[in-house]
């Protein structure tokens, strides 16, 4: 494009020949303004193919964000899945358990047996899902999300705090589920993990069936778990939904 410019110019200076002392110097006035001017042209030029690369530098990365964070939510409702359906089956031995109790039976049948064994020895299991959000806090410290759309990060915002807020109850409760467990579960159930000819968890059913302590335990493992499911419900549906944000946002930035 300089050279189209400077063959302008030549092209002028050549058709309108200045004459005299005074014209040569006007000759090399214009030129010297000529070349001014294209290099001025150049470096704008230049400047502003600059910053186009620079933009869509950052909107290459803007896209590997995104996808990168769809990724990690979709990870996040897998493992969420994963953990609910856990919580689902243990909570499950534990109400057959309660209904043995209030059955009042006086013996078991193998299937019961089991009931009431995993419901015994998995009555601690409560533990939130470890969330690396390190990767993402750097990534809103630059405001990555929030330049890239203002919903997306107040919404990622909110994710991750109710994520933070309800980990951190879960582990107090799993807590205070293993207290309990020591204090109401382990008293009433002998552990064997030595003799393989015996049973690895024996309890005597009666005297667990009229242990107050054990029942309430039973029922306040149920109710923690029950919470803690509750809460990955909302947080899968959160999630899918921040991914159809990013779905959506993508769709549009080709």
């Amino acid at each position: 494009m300089i050279k189209f410019f400077r063959q302008i110019r030549q092209r002028l200076l050549t058709e309108n020949p200045p004459a005299g002392r005074e014209g040569k110097f006007s000759k090399y006035l214009l030129y010297a303004i000529g070349e001014i001017i294209l290099v001025v042209i150049g470096i704008l030029i230049a400047l502003q193919i600059n910053n186009w690369n620079e933009l869509r530098k950052t909107h290459l990365q803007d896209l590997e964000f995104l996808n990168n964070l769809k990724v990690e939510l979709s990870v996040d409702i897998s493992a969420l899945t994963a953990r609910k359906s856990q919580y689902q089956s243990i909570n499950d031995n534990i109400k057959n358990t309660i209904k043995l109790f209030d059955g009042g039976v006086q013996s078991l049948t193998h299937d019961e047996h089991q009931e009431i064994v995993s419901a015994l020895t998995l009555f601690q299991i409560l533990t939130p899902i470890n969330k690396n959000i390190n990767r993402s806090d750097l990534a809103i410290a630059q405001g990555t999300i929030d330049r890239i759309d203002k919903e997306l990060n107040r919404k990622f915002l909110t994710y991750l705090q109710e994520t933070q807020s309800i980990n951190a109850a879960i582990t107090k409760l799993g807590e205070t589920l293993q207290q309990l467990q020591i204090l109401y579960i382990h008293p009433n159930v002998d552990y064997n993990e030595i003799n393989p000819a015996a049973d690895k968890v024996y309890f005597d059913f009666k005297e667990i069936f009229n242990n107050r302590g054990v029942r309430n335990a039973l029922q306040k493992s149920f109710r923690y778990r029950r919470a803690y499911i509750d809460s990955m419900s909302g947080k899968i549906e959160e999630a899918e939904k921040l991914i159809a944000l990013i779905d959506h946002k993508l769709a549009g930035a080709d």
